[in-house]
């Protein structure tokens, strides 16, 4: 399922809620409101109350139709047809909603990620779209500038210039002026309200993941898991197992003994009775001039992903699946925090009693420190100490001269709620870290990532932050919530190998080529680079330093990403 559209709002008019319909993308520059839906785009009509783009799911029944049923008063506003749809329905979609009076038009984007929709502001037209790669759009190098200061932040603006991200569970009005975007979709909404016995959370998510996974394999069918054998892509093969449906797997090992995951995959692949493929990262197939963003407003994904994205295709080829899964999000969904935050959590939720000082022991053991070191930062979490700065800039390698300038994140969840900050409030700094990494229904890849589904998202956020760590392991939640059908050996795993190997090797073998690309590029033109460092971080040893070669490689990817929007466009915006 791939899920996009455009529609352009010319700046003479104010914008109703009739769209003249386009052919073709290239169609929709007229001089009245028009709209292009691509004809492989799910549709579903909400009667006089406009129309859903996506896949749609009932939450109560699980329903995996694209056409459910929705029975919506008749005068419900945008609003309130948008706050119906994030209380019965959950997906991948995008709303276009009139309000029943005067016809005026406004749009929902729901809350996963899974389809982000943006909004460009051009002299005569405002463009919505769910595919920048459309248009003839120039890189902000502004905006590339603070986008490599916090790569792990996905702001509201993207690296586009006039490209602006309408962020997920808002709604905005559809009108060629200004309009702030309103939030509905609140993560405050689901922090806990109770403490369930930990059986029973295990069980709770067993339960959601298992229906997410079968209505996704619904929509998609034949699928392949991107395995490693860790805590994330193992529920999901578990869950799709459970909900029988038809999967493969596949893992993508180094060269070297270092990164190769497959005796933990196989493992997995074994006890649920599905094969398991392999692929190698290798070095000789990273291309240095590409991008792994090519088709993104951002340049948010490592360039070296690109030789993954080409070893998961060629395994979702070779087993006819429509979709590689993966486990993008699962750290971030199941809790992986390292902080006293979830003691803090436990002492103001029961007091100083027996739990709180288990819970204690339980991240000594999850962090590796000692019950000093621990009790010491609980104190201070409860004096309701802050910690430093959550975004903090990372200037390596950067033009020193720039100023980072105040983050303005697309998510604004931590500031929802009120009182002091809880674990709750690093559990959604942690799903923010993680939206970059989100796969969706958007781009060119056959790739989506299930965990960072609605269901799964408001039930991790309203179990209480202790309850992760539980018995000193990370994600415990996860791990026990298919342990009977798992190898013990994937339950109890705590770490996991990567592509370290790999990443290195492809910088010993194009330093050369990266040298000529940072040096000579247009990072380097627009004084976005600290030559001088760079300089010195090309000749690293790459046997001791991961850390500047994972940067460098951050910058070959936002020139690369640079270049190819610099030279790229299929219509004209006017």
């Amino acid at each position: 399922m791939r899920v996009r559209f455009a529609l352009a709002l010319p700046r003479t008019q104010s914008t109703a809620g009739v769209f003249a319909d386009a052919a073709s993308p290239e169609a929709i520059l007229t001089n009245r409101p028009t709209l292009w839906i691509d004809e492989c785009t799910p549709t579903v009509t909400l009667a006089n109350h406009g129309r859903v783009l996506g896949a749609l799911f009932d939450k109560s029944t699980g329903c995996t139709s694209l056409e459910p049923r929705l029975r919506v008063p008749q005068q419900s506003s945008a609003q309130d047809v948008a706050e119906f749809l994030i209380k019965q329905y959950w997906g991948a979609y995008v709303a276009i909603l009139h309000e029943p009076g005067d016809g005026a038009a406004a749009i929902f984007v729901d809350p996963s990620g899974f389809l982000p929709v943006y909004r460009y502001e051009g002299r005569d037209q405002v463009i919505l779209t769910t595919d920048p790669a459309l248009f003839s759009l120039h890189p902000s190098y502004t905006d590339i500038g603070a986008h490599l200061l916090r790569p792990e932040l996905r702001q509201a603006s993207t690296c586009l210039i006039d490209v602006d991200e309408i962020p997920p569970g808002s709604i905005s009005p559809l009108r060629p002026t200004g309009a702030a975007p309103l939030r509905l979709w609140k993560a405050a909404d689901h922090f806990p309200v109770s403490v369930p016995h930990f059986e029973d959370a295990a069980a709770a998510l067993r339960e959601v993941s298992r229906g997410v996974m079968k209505s996704w394999s619904g929509v998609f069918g034949q699928t392949v898991v991107a395995a490693s054998g860790g805590v994330d892509s193992s529920l999901i093969c578990a869950a799709l197992s459970e909900a029988d449906a038809t999967f493969d797997c596949v893992t993508v090992g180094t060269v070297d003994r270092s990164g190769d995951e497959r005796p933990y995959a196989r493992a997995v692949a074994e006890k649920l009775g599905v094969q398991c493929l392999f692929r190698t990262f290798d070095p000789a197939r990273f291309d240095p001039d590409g991008s792994a963003s090519e088709n993104m407003p951002r340049p948010a994904r490592r360039a070296f992903l690109k030789t993954l994205d080409q070893a998961l295709e060629s395994a979702r080829e070779e087993t006819r699946a429509a979709v590689v899964m993966d486990g993008n999000f699962g750290d971030n969904l199941f809790c992986l925090l390292h902080s006293a935050a979830p003691v803090a959590d436990h002492v103001r939720t029961e007091g100083l009693k027996a739990g709180s000082f288990a819970t204690l022991l339980d991240m000594c053991r999850v962090t590796d420190c000692s019950i000093a070191t621990m009790v010491a930062a609980t104190v201070g979490r409860l004096r309701n100490r802050e910690g430093g700065d959550p975004w903090p800039p990372d200037i390596r390698l950067l033009n020193p001269d720039l100023v980072p300038a105040d983050p303005k994140p697309l998510a604004v969840w931590p500031q929802c709620g009120s009182g002091r900050r809880s674990g709750s409030h690093d559990h959604l700094r942690l799903l923010m870290h993680a939206q970059n990494h989100v796969h969706g229904v958007t781009g060119g890849l056959h790739r989506f990532s299930p965990l960072a589904s609605q269901p799964l998202v408001e039930f991790c956020l309203s179990v209480p932050t202790w309850l992760w760590a539980t018995g000193g392991r990370n994600r415990a939640v996860a791990r026990a919530a298919y342990s009977d059908i798992l190898p013990p050996a994937i339950v109890a795993r705590t770490s996991k190998a990567g592509p370290d190997s790999y990443i290195r090797s492809a910088f010993v073998a194009h330093r050369s080529r990266i040298r000529g690309r940072l040096l000579d590029g247009l990072l380097a033109a627009h004084d976005l680079l600290d030559r001088p460092a760079l300089e010195v971080a090309l000749q690293v040893d790459e046997s001791k330093d991961d850390f500047l070669i994972d940067r460098v490689f951050d910058l070959l990817e936002a020139e690369n990403w640079a270049r190819l929007w610099h030279e790229r466009g299929s219509i004209r915006t006017a």
